[in-house]
């Protein structure tokens, strides 16, 4: 037979529809949010996955100073691999962006046309479809490369640029100043030779080697080339390589963040149910007695309380998840698409998003309020008849100061709806960490631009191919060498500029060298990335040979714009085995009149700030999101569980009306209470919510080749306080009318 208690689920939901909208309102935003998510992180690790394979990605490159005779590239190949070039030219576009030209390639790194056609003829070029954006440059028109006009006929993306790093050492992708292009063979054939950058790439034969096999293998080759005198300038493996591995290792990592946050709120939400499941059956006691005296079972009236709440939670669910596939996908996928030159998105169906939004959240609030009313139920039916719910008898209440009669009734409101205030506690601490997240994005890519372009070296870094003599009175040679270290504490590798400094040198001011051989001062940015300081002890690796050395830092320099650990010249020659009067680079505040033949790169003062821009452009957009989330989530909890407060002092405020209290009066007990705990779990959670941040960042953020650390600015806080307390004064209105409304009849009530 149909449990007649179903009936009143209608009228239930009618007296509290603002409750359970508000509930239901946070599991639409949560499943939409995490669902959607998932379903764009895992069908974009899938698509990508596919287009590397379809596009024959290279498994590792290699650069030198010349070109590469064929014998010896036949040679290299002999260990197990496949070696094609791909050379290519860097040409200066637009006001101040480079574009690295490739010839149509039709070997390995096939390109992917997003729209329009690959080139075919003389004129015609294909750009990155990420670079093309950023610089507003569409189909059909113009582009000047290398003095002439070329026709953009296609834009693409390229298995080996899916993150656009200029260099490998480079700290972010920089998809404004920096694009590939393709354009055909014979045109690639007509661009000046002396000005190319002769590179090859290399993929194995068996495709089923273990990483120490890959690792071996592409040593075999390096070992070859290097036995048949090719000058290497670069060698590195796909997976060392961030222009090709940096988003595989990206995607997806998200994961556990967005789960963390998936659980939190959850969790904050099978609470808000308990307390709200218990403060109706201490207002519906009386009927329960009588129920139970009646003859009804535990657990049908454990199915009907239980009703509701999951009701309105699955529909929030269900709503949220048809919004995952239809309404947020373009929002994460914007994201992604912002930030990486990637293939189009091929959407699937995700069994770890149902699993993780709907399923799971659903049996947790059943377990959790199941057992939550299975103790209150356990109380005998006279108990309920008298209203009297407690399981301990005869405890004696908290004894409060002798403070006045208003304040200790206050206190004695918040004690008695601890739980309540408890959970609203811990639901502003994730809404105040939510906000300080997304307002502090944009103001810590700010510092960090401000403090990394002071932080320049000098306004002219030149890298050598050769060491060749610069007549100018401000240049200061020096040795650039680049090394790799490892995180002592998490699985990350680190690559790091070695830089051997004359000594007074003019530029790195007040840098105290070190005088030991296995010495060195490192910057502050390496510092803290690894958690190390004076007297620690390092171990680099150099790519290109596989020697190690264990070197002691003697001092922490302050350079915040890159890795970077300091040597006399003369101690950092003698440590790579080189000429004591060798170098390979020069410092200069003027521009230096260097033939292109002997020039690796150029390095400029604004060069450091691109990376900060790059960073704006592809976090910027997420701080209306966190700030829309949080703002919702402090709206919601705060009308949920003070409403349940208000709810359950009912009776006491109809005496009070009894009694002739006034209005004012009766706000000025209830709702200051809720007042005060609000505002005073704002201050507190601030502080909290800045470490979790803090934390965040430096989680998120270990596989950048940088040190960006949060700067939340004082107005911030204030920001955060306002929209609290804001959210919390417009809750607050909705309750004045529901207090007037509390009719003085309840007191005539049955109370025994």
């Amino acid at each position: 037979m149909r449990n007649p208690l179903y009936k009143r689920l209608g009228r239930d939901l009618r007296s509290n529809l603002g409750r359970y909208l508000a509930i239901t309102v946070i599991f639409i935003l949560l499943v939409s949010i995490i669902s959607g998510y998932l379903a764009v992180a895992e069908g974009m690790q899938d698509t990508f996955e596919t287009n590397r394979q379809e596009c024959l990605v290279e498994d590792g490159q290699f650069s030198s100073y010349f070109e590469i005779d064929a014998d010896v590239l036949n040679e290299a190949e002999k260990p197990g691999v496949q070696i094609v070039s791909s050379s290519y030219y860097n040409f200066d576009v637009l006001e101040s962006a480079t574009l690295r030209v490739y010839a149509n390639r039709e070997t390995f790194n096939l390109a992917t046309a997003i729209s329009g056609r690959l080139p075919d003829g003389g004129g015609e070029i294909a750009i990155d479809r990420l670079f093309a954006e950023q610089n507003d440059l569409e189909v059909g028109e113009t582009i000047r490369v290398n003095g002439a006009a070329f026709e953009i006929v296609g834009l693409v993306s390229l298995p080996d640029y899916s993150a656009l790093f200029q260099k490998n050492t480079d700290m972010m992708m920089d998809s404004i100043y920096f694009g590939v292009a393709v354009v055909s063979s014979e045109t690639f054939a007509d661009f000046p030779e002396n000005q190319m950058v002769y590179s090859c790439v290399y993929r194995y034969r068996d495709r089923d080697l273990s990483k120490t096999e890959k690792y071996d293998l592409s040593e075999a080759v390096k070992k070859s080339l290097v036995e048949n005198g090719v000058q290497l300038t670069g060698f590195i493996m796909a997976e060392n390589n961030q222009a090709v591995s940096y988003v595989s290792d990206d995607l997806g990592s998200d994961m556990p963040m967005m789960m963390t946050f998936n659980y939190i709120i959850v969790a904050i939400m099978a609470f808000v149910f308990s307390i709200i499941i218990n403060s109706t059956i201490e207002q519906e006691s009386a009927v329960i007695g009588t129920l139970l005296a009646s003859g009804y079972r535990k657990g049908e009236l454990i199915r009907y309380y239980l009703s509701l709440p999951i009701l309105m939670a699955l529909a929030g669910c269900l709503i949220g998840y048809v919004l995952s596939l239809t309404v947020t996908p373009p929002l994460f996928s914007r994201a992604y698409y912002s930030a990486y030159s990637l293939p189009p998105l091929e959407l699937g169906f995700s069994l770890k998003a149902v699993l993780n939004t709907i399923v799971l959240p659903i049996i947790l609030l059943v377990v959790i309020n199941a057992f939550v009313l299975v103790r209150k139920l356990g109380i005998s039916p006279l108990n309920f008849l008298r209203r009297d719910l407690r399981r301990q008898k005869n405890k004696a209440g908290s004894r409060l100061p002798n403070f006045g009669f208003l304040t200790r009734f206050r206190l004695r409101v918040i004690l008695q709806s601890k739980g309540s205030y408890l959970i609203l506690f811990f639901g502003m601490l994730f809404a105040s960490f939510l906000l300080m997240f997304g307002l502090g994005i944009l103001p810590t890519i700010n510092h960090y631009m401000d403090v990394v372009g002071d932080s320049a070296i000098a306004e002219y870094q030149y890298i050598l191919k050769l060491p060749v003599e610069a007549e100018a009175v401000t240049a200061e040679k020096f040795t650039v060498y680049t090394m790799e270290t490892t995180h002592p504490r998490a699985d990350a590798d680190y690559e790091v500029s070695f830089y051997g400094v004359t000594e007074n040198s003019a530029y790195f001011t007040d840098l105290a060298l070190p005088t030991g051989q296995n010495e060195i001062v490192i910057s502050d940015a390496l510092s803290g990335k690894l958690g190390v300081g004076t007297g620690d002890e390092l171990i680099f690796t150099a790519p290109y040979t596989g020697d190690t050395y264990t070197l002691t830092v003697t001092g922490v320099y302050p350079f915040p714009s890159a890795f970077a650990a300091f040597m006399p010249i003369e101690k950092l020659n003698l440590t790579l085995e080189l000429d004591a009067d060798y170098f390979n680079g020069y410092l200069s505040s003027d521009k230096l009149d260097i033939d292109d033949q002997y020039l690796a790169t150029t390095v400029t003062r604004e060069d450091y700030t691109k990376v900060g821009e790059q960073l704006m452009s592809t976090f910027g957009e997420f701080s209306p999101t966190f700030m829309l989330v949080s703002i919702a989530i402090y709206l919601v909890l705060m009308y949920v569980l003070t409403k349940t407060v208000i709810d359950k002092n009912a009776m006491h405020i109809s005496f009070m009306k009894v009694l002739g209290y006034r209005k004012r009066e009766i706000r000025g007990i209830y709702l200051r209470a809720t007042t005060i705990t609000v505002l005073a779990s704002l201050l507190i959670t601030l502080p909290l919510a800045y470490y979790a941040v803090a934390l965040l960042f430096l989680i998120a953020f270990l596989n950048l080749n940088s040190y960006l650390t949060i700067y939340i600015p004082w107005y911030v806080f204030g920001e955060i306080l306002a929209i609290g307390a804001a959210s919390y004064f417009i809750i607050n209105a909705f309750h004045v009318r529901h207090i007037d409304r509390i009719d003085m009849a309840e007191a005539l009530k049955d109370r025994e």
